[in-house]
């Protein structure tokens, strides 16, 4: 393994390049490459004592005072910029980190990251014409989001009493009552939680999937002119986490597929086994812009380009729309009154 990121030609750093895959030397260009092997390994299975493994490796850590985020370089050049917030109130301390299971390196560089973007702003058809008009010289900063990577099967028992109400050809209202006592199994593979508070997990999955079979085994050159976040909770804490939403989220299901107009004494219990899991660093930028003195974010993935955030919306493309609706709901309504 490569223990310094000093050019052995003149000296120079050296930063791992997206387009090329190997690393390149910022001063004179050379490239070298350095072995990258995929990880095969598979998931671990959780149990109480899991842990994620501390790294062998001293990182420089920077805890930015703006928004408490904290970011670590494996390069010995500073970090100038909090990817979180954008702002340059830094602090720099050196910290024992953790060590991915595997990483998924960043597959498009900046200038096409950017493409997409603006791509993705024209589709927002409500947005200001004049911010799909922004210059490209905005804050896009890569790094490395660490994550988990899950697969488990949930067994889920649910029941209640749910109510059908109809009216009767006399027009009086009348009630059915159906009681119900079922059970569901699902599976979940490669679900991502985030290990972050950088991004939520709800955040990532808007992004798209990442492709597990693209995880690489983790070097720490990977991260040469790029930045590793940091992990914020516990395998532990998070897999709790994961399971508490994950059994909301099957209990809001369950409701909705239920047949009835409202539902009483409504119970329902998952149970979850089988819990595998993998720690990865995803490869995601994060870009800011300001817009009429208010500030916006978004995230756009680095495997595959997709992008998630808000924009700012048009007030007078909003207004149109609803008056051009109504003007139509108006018309078809005055061209019934005539003909019926």
């Amino acid at each position: 393994m490569i223990t310094s990121n000093k050019c052995a030609n003149c000296s120079g750093e050296l930063v791992y390049d997206v387009d090329s895959g190997e690393l390149i030397c910022t001063h004179c260009s050379s490239l070298k490459d350095f072995e990258k092997e995929s990880e095969k390994a598979g998931k671990k299975l959780l149990t109480q004592d899991s842990t994620i493994e501390q790294s062998k490796t001293k990182y420089t850590q920077y805890s930015c005072q703006t928004c408490g985020r904290k970011h670590i370089s494996a390069t010995d050049t500073p970090l100038l910029r909090c990817p979180s917030c954008g702002d340059n109130n830094l602090i720099k301390t050196v910290k024992i980190d953790f060590t991915p299971d595997g990483i998924i390196p960043f597959k498009i560089n900046k200038n096409t990251a950017l493409e997409h973007f603006y791509i993705w702003l024209k589709t927002h058809h409500f947005a200001p014409n004049s911010l799909k008009k922004l210059g490209k010289s905005k804050v896009l900063d890569g790094f490395y989001l660490p994550a988990y990577f899950y697969d488990f099967d949930t067994s889920t028992h649910y029941s209640g009493v749910g109510i059908n109400t109809y009216r009767t050809p006399n027009g009086q209202m009348r009630y059915t009552r159906h009681s119900f006592d079922k059970t569901r199994k699902d599976k979940y593979v490669n679900r991502i939680e985030s290990a972050s508070s950088t991004i939520s997990s709800v955040k990532i999955r808007q992004l798209g999937n990442y492709s597990e079979d693209k995880i690489l085994v983790y070097r720490t050159e990977f991260l040469y002119g790029w930045f590793g976040g940091q992990v914020d909770a516990s395998l532990q804490e998070n897999s709790q986490n994961m399971k508490r939403i994950v059994t909301q989220e099957i209990a809001l299901d369950v409701r909705a597929k239920l047949p009835y107009s409202n539902i009483e004494s409504f119970n329902c219990q998952t149970k979850f086994s089988d819990i595998m899991y993998k720690y990865v660093y995803l490869p995601v930028y994060k870009g800011f812009y300001k817009y009429k003195n208010r500030d916006y974010s978004y995230y756009i993935n680095g495997e595959n380009g997709k992008v998630a955030g808000k924009t700012p919306k048009s007030f007078w493309k909003i207004f149109f729309l609803v008056l051009g609706i109504t003007a139509v709901a108006g018309a078809i309504a005055y061209l019934y009154s005539i003909y019926h």
